[in-house]
Formats: structure tokens, C-alpha cells, sequence
């Protein structure tokens, strides 16, 4: 839910205070929102070692939205979205886990213009994710197989289901429970951790992201980042010895149609950038990666699903690593109720092993009051290595999540 409610936040957010902004030549209008999301949640898996199978999760944020218009025509704005936890939403409690920023989830600001489009420049989802279509794009609750169910999930976290000698480019790659970009679990650590789980943190390096104007139902997006290390202030420019990657580009094209009762969306997103130069040991592969999906709607029934593949970003050099997923799923929506199933898989093989990962996540939502939506979601998920030395390893757990977020 949370996710559908701030996943489009760079086109959807900006485009609807550009278009209630002031009249032209006013100052710019500031104004506040955000979400408070409460979770009971309750986990069972394999590696559990003898932690509590239960737990309360708050997640808060305040957002600030500021929108312009001139006399020309140029539209123009930021957004400050800010961490409101007890603990800043650091979560780095929670192995393998943390939170986008101490103080900041995103800043960043903008300029649109109805003929040449909307650009960002700040910490901010790159255009790859933001115009992708996959089975999370319709998910309920939490957001399904890219919910909070994993800020409960055991993930093998001291061994990442791999025996050692594997090489660091496979090491926790389980694959991506999430199945959408930036690509790999086993990307550097700003962009996620090594366990392949996602966070909130890959998004929000700083970048520049140009989008077209909606012709016909299609629209273009390009993102550059210099260095995926770099957030707010930071102005990193290592490059040997820099355990981060550089001359990030990523992109896709989306297409959004109505055709009567039925509503068709799909997209193709990639990404690549350059691997670190290290100072000792062997140096790692470039990202190129890319990611296809589509979404169909009718009379409230909605299916989608995608395909990506990741290939051998990240993996140690000269190392022969492929890796890839897929994700589908349902969801029905009628009134205030809202119902989702989706599934995902995904896989990696380094020389001599297949690691798999499989997840389930059905959530139901009902929006009780405006701004007011409890739900209910229960996720399933496993991770099943294969190869020599990785006996015991296998893991599989059950994550049951009751809560409600609070949107103003």
C-alpha cells in the first residue's frame, strides 16, 4: 500500500502540485504531508535462532512539497521528505537493513514544462524505477512480494545460504525478492544488502532524471547518477579504490492505454554503470541489466507480471554468473476494498552452484476513513541453494503482518 500510495511520487506528486500551484508569477506554495504506518507482525522460518517470532514496526514521514509557476510557464518545485522516527529510521538493528537516510528518505527538485517534459535533480528514485511495471505494481497491503514483510524475515544473514570460496559477486544472492531495479541484490551496498533483500536506500542517490511528455499513451525516461555512493552532500570522486559503482545510467519507455473498459500498461527498463576499480584483489563486473513487464485491467480485476535479467552484474571478473527473475500476480479492487496475490522468482548461479528464491504474498486493504486503511498480509518465501557444500542452508519462513497506515 505504501508503495502504491509514494512509488510514483517523481511524476504523479510532482505533476499534481505543478497543476495546482498558484496562479503565474506567484510565489512558490508549500504544502505538508506524509504517512504513518503501523505493523504487528508475526514470523516463523527455518534460521530462526531462537529470536522472538514476533514484533511492532512504526514507519514515519513528513513530506514537504513546494510548487511555482512563473510567468513563463515554467513550472518548478522540491520535495523534502523526511524520516519522523523514535530512531531517525536507521533500522541497522535488523541485519543486513537499513532505512534510506539518518534524516532524509528523498530530496530533490524539479522543472516541467507541458512541451519538453519534467526534470529532477537531487536524491530521488532514477527513471528506471519509477516507470516499471511488475506483479508489485498492483500488490495490496504492504505492498506484497515488495512489502515490509522482509524487515521480519530470518535471512540467513551470517552465511547468506553460501558456503565461503563462492567469490563476493555471488555471496547472498539469492536473487531479488523485490524483482525490480536498480537490478541485482548483490549490487553494491548503498544500492542493498548482501542477503539480497531490498531496502529503501538504492534509490536515492544523487542524479539527474529527464522524462518526456505523455505522447499517445508512451513516455521516455533517462537517469545519470556519477556515483552511486553519493547522497545529499556527499561529493565522492574515488575511483580506484572505491568500493562503489560510477556513470550510472539507467531508463525505460512506459506506455499507458484506455481501451474502454480495459486498461493497459507496460514498460521496459535497464540499467547500466561502470564497477570499481579496486586497489587489491579481483575487480568486479559492470551492471547491465534490464527488466520487461506489462499490466492489464478490467471491471476492477487487475493481472500483471514481468521478466528481468541481471546477467552478471556485480559478479567477481572472469567469474561466468547469470542471473534472473520473473514475477506475476492479481489483484481485485472494489470500493473501499482491496485484494492482491502475487509470486516471485528469481535465481543466480555462480560457477558450480543455483541459488533460488521463491516468494508468496496475498494482502487485503480497506480504506476505512479518508486517509485511514488497515489491512492484512501474509507472506510465504524460500531460499534454496544448490551446490557443493551448501547442505543446510535451505531456508523457509512465513511472515503474517496486521496494521494501518494513516495517509494526510
Amino acid at each position: 500500500m505504501k508503495k502504491i500510495l509514494l512509488g510514483t511520487t517523481a511524476l504523479i506528486g510532482a505533476a499534481t502540485l505543478y497543476a495546482g500551484a498558484a496562479c503565474a508569477g506567484e510565489d512558490p506554495k508549500v504544502t505538508v504531508g506524509g504517512y504513518n504506518n503501523f505493523e504487528a507482525g508475526y514470523t516463523h522460518s527455518d534460521f530462526n535462532n531462537n529470536e522472538q517470532n514476533r514484533a511492532f514496526r512504526n514507519e514515519t514521514e513528513i513530506h514537504f512539497n513546494v510548487a511555482g509557476k512563473a510567468d513563463n510557464g515554467l513550472g518548478y518545485g522540491a520535495e523534502i521528505d523526511l524520516i519522523a522516527d523514535i530512531d531517525g529510521g536507521d533500522n541497522s538493528s535488523s541485519p543486513g537493513f537499513t532505512q534510506s537516510g539518518i534524516v532524509a528518505h528523498r530530496t530533490y527538485t524539479w522543472l516541467q514544462g507541458d512541451n519538453w517534459g519534467h526534470f529532477e535533480m537531487g536524491s530521488n528514485d532514477g527513471a528506471a524505477r519509477t516507470l516499471k511495471v511488475d506483479a508489485s505494481s498492483i500488490s495490496r497491503a504492504t505492498g506484497g512480494i515488495d512489502g515490509d514483510w522482509k524487515y521480519f524475515a530470518d535471512v540467513n544473514s551470517t552465511t547468506s545460504g553460501l558456503p565461503s570460496g563462492t567469490g563476493s559477486g555471488a555471496a547472498g544472492a539469492f536473487g531479488d525478492p523485490v524483482g525490480h531495479f536498480i537490478t541485482a541484490p548483490d549490487l553494491p551496498v548503498e544500492h542493498g544488502p548482501t542477503t539480497g533483500f531490498s531496502n529503501d536506500l538504492w534509490g536515492n542517490d544523487n542524479k539527474v532524471t529527464y522524462y518526456t511528455p505523455r505522447f499517445s499513451g508512451f513516455q521516455l525516461g533517462v537517469s545519470y547518477a556519477p556515483e552511486l555512493a553519493n547522497r545529499g552532500e556527499l561529493t565522492n570522486r574515488v575511483e580506484t579504490g572505491s568500493t562503489a559503482y560510477s556513470d550510472i545510467w539507467e531508463g525505460g519507455i512506459n506506455y499507458e492505454g484506455q481501451f474502454d473498459q480495459i486498461g493497459f500498461a507496460a514498460a521496459a527498463t535497464g540499467e547500466m554503470g561502470k564497477a570499481p576499480k579496486v586497489l587489491s584483489g579481483t575487480d568486479k563486473q559492470d551492471i547491465r541489466a534490464w527488466n520487461g513487464g506489462a499490466k492489464v485491467a478490467y471491471m476492477g480485476f487487475s493481472l500483471a507480471g514481468s521478466y528481468g535479467d541481471w546477467r552478471d552484474s556485480t559478479a567477481t571478473e572472469g567469474t561466468n554468473t547469470k542471473a534472473d527473475y520473473w514475477t506475476v500476480g492479481g489483484a481485485y479492487e472494489t470500493g473501499p476494498f482491496g485484494a492482491s496475490v502475487a509470486y516471485m522468482e528469481s535465481k543466480i548461479k555462480p560457477t558450480g552452484f543455483e541459488n533460488k528464491f521463491k516468494d508468496v504474498s496475498a494482502g487485503i486493504d480497506y480504506k476505512l476513513a479518508p486517509g485511514l486503511t488497515p489491512f492484512v498480509e501474509y507472506t510465504w518465501y524460500k531460499l534454496d541453494p544448490s551446490g557443493a557444500g551448501t547442505s543446510g542452508f535451505s531456508n523457509k519462513g512465513d511472515v503474517v503482518l496486521v496494521g494501518t497506515q494513516l495517509s494526510f
